[in-house]
C-alpha cells in the first residue's frame, strides 16, 4: 500500500481548474495509474482513495493525499503544478504504509481525519404520491445525524468513536460541514453532460480499534459513498498511548 502527499500550487490556473471540479481532479489522480483490465474500474482495481484540502496558513496551496495498492507515477502532473516542498520529504512524497497498518491491533487508539459524504436513503415512492426524491440518497445535514452515521460506520468497520472525558455519551469528534463539492462529467456517446454534487463533511477526532482485521479493510477500502471523487479516505495518526 502506498500513500502519496502532493502540494499543489493554486496560483497556477490549471491547478485551480482541476481542484474546483471533482471530475477533473478524479481524472488527474487516475492518470497516475495504469489502465485497469477491461470492464473494471481503475479506482476500485488499484484501491485508489484520495482527499484534497487547503493548507492552513497557506491558502494558495492544496494538499492532495492519495492512497493506493499500486505505486503511482506522478510525472503525469506538470512540474509547475507543484508547490514548494514544505517539510523536506519531497513533492510529491510517496511512501509504503503496509507495516504501519499491520501494527494496528484491537484497542489501538488513533487520531483520525475523514472527508465523507454522509447520506441516507429515502423511502420508496408511496402509492398515489409523486415524489422525485423517493428511493434516492440525500445528504445528512445536522451534526447529530452525521455523528450517528459515523458511529454506525464504526460498528460496521471495526472501530468506535472515543468519548469526551467530561461527557461519556458525546464522542470526541468534530463534524464540520463544508461547501458542496461539484463537477461536470462529460457527455458519453449520445448522452448529456452530467452535473455532479456531493454534500461534504470533514470528521476529525479520536477512535479506538475494536476489530483490527475489519479496521484494516476499512483503511484499504474507504468509508461511505463518493470514493471516486475524493471521499472516504480515513487518515490516521498515533495518539502515543
Amino acid at each position: 500500500m502506498y500513500l502519496s502527499r502532493l502540494i499543489l500550487d493554486l496560483r497556477q490556473p490549471a491547478v485551480r481548474r482541476m481542484v474546483s471540479d471533482i471530475y477533473q481532479l478524479h481524472r488527474s489522480v487516475l492518470a497516475a495509474f495504469p489502465a485497469a483490465p477491461a470492464g473494471q474500474s481503475a479506482r476500485a482495481y488499484f484501491g485508489i482513495l484520495y482527499r484534497s484540502e487547503t493548507i492552513a496558513q497557506r491558502p494558495m496551496l492544496v494538499r492532495l493525499l492519495v492512497q493506493a495498492q499500486h505505486e503511482p507515477d506522478w510525472s503525469t502532473l506538470a512540474a509547475h503544478h507543484l508547490g514548494p516542498d514544505l517539510d523536506e520529504r519531497g513533492n510529491p512524497a510517496v511512501r509504503r504504509i503496509d507495516e504501519e497498518y499491520a501494527r494496528i491491533t484491537n484497542g489501538t487508539a488513533l487520531f483520525f481525519r475523514l472527508r465523507a459524504n454522509p447520506t441516507r436513503k429515502l423511502p420508496e415512492r408511496l402509492p398515489g404520491r409523486e415524489d422525485r426524491l423517493a428511493g434516492k440518497r440525500v445528504a445528512l445535514l445536522r451534526e447529530e445525524e452525521q455523528l450517528a452515521w459515523l458511529g454506525r460506520k464504526g460498528e460496521q468497520h471495526g472501530f468506535r468513536l472515543v468519548a469526551t472525558q467530561l461527557e461519556p455519551d458525546i464522542p470526541a469528534v468534530q463534524a464540520a460541514r463544508q461547501a458542496n463539492e461539484r463537477g461536470r462529467r462529460p457527455a458519453r456517446e449520445g448522452g448529456q453532460t452530467m452535473a455532479l454534487t456531493f454534500g461534504t463533511t470533514i470528521f476529525s477526532g479520536q477512535l479506538e480499534v475494536s476489530d483490527a482485521e475489519r479496521f484494516r479493510a476499512c483503511l484499504s477500502q474507504g468509508i461511505g459513498s463518493g470514493k471516486a471523487f475524493g471521499f472516504g479516505l480515513l487518515s490516521i495518526a498515533s495518539m502515543g498511548l
